[in-house]
């Protein structure tokens, strides 16, 4: 989930589990401050929607787990830009403020840089069981849970 400056909440919905895993459980979620829950989007081209950002103009950035989509939203759910990353299976998706995005794949272990106008580049690989990802501003670096190993992966950030 992220948090828009208003205070209004986006969350994602992969799918609803079991059998029933089809495009209309793929959502995204808007709770306003006032607690009010809506649907801003959903199906295609959400593909297991998982990871959710801000970016700097205030338009909502997902990531699919079910392909490579980088899909940029409005506030208003229009799609605006569709990006892909270099590999598929994304779960975790970091922005910084010039606007590089930063997409991990929790299939496949590897962390895509998508530089503003530019194809994705692979800068890492070899994290396993790699989940949702953050940010060290301080040390200029991505960590990353790898659940499955119970350890952290650090991706600096040259």
């Amino acid at each position: 989930m992220t948090v828009a400056a208003d205070g209004t909440v986006y969350a994602t919905q992969t799918n609803a589990g079991g059998k029933n895993n089809g495009p209309e459980t793929w959502k995204v979620f808007r709770i306003a401050p006032d607690g009010n829950v809506s649907v801003l989007i959903e199906g295609k081209p959400l593909n297991q929607p998982n990871g959710i950002e801000m970016d700097g103009e205030g338009n909502i950035v997902v990531v699919n787990l079910g392909d490579a989509g980088v899909l940029t939203f409005s506030p208003a759910g229009e799609l605006l830009k569709t990006e892909e990353a270099a590999q598929p299976g994304s779960d975790g998706l970091v922005i910084l403020a010039d606007g590089t995005k930063y997409v991990n794949s929790l299939r496949n272990g590897g962390v895509s840089r998508i530089a503003p106008g530019a194809k994705a580049e692979l800068i890492a690989e070899g994290i396993s069981g790699s989940a949702s990802m953050c940010f060290d501003a301080g040390a200029n670096q991505l960590v990353i849970p790898m659940g499955q190993n119970d350890a952290l992966a650090f991706v600096p950030l040259n």
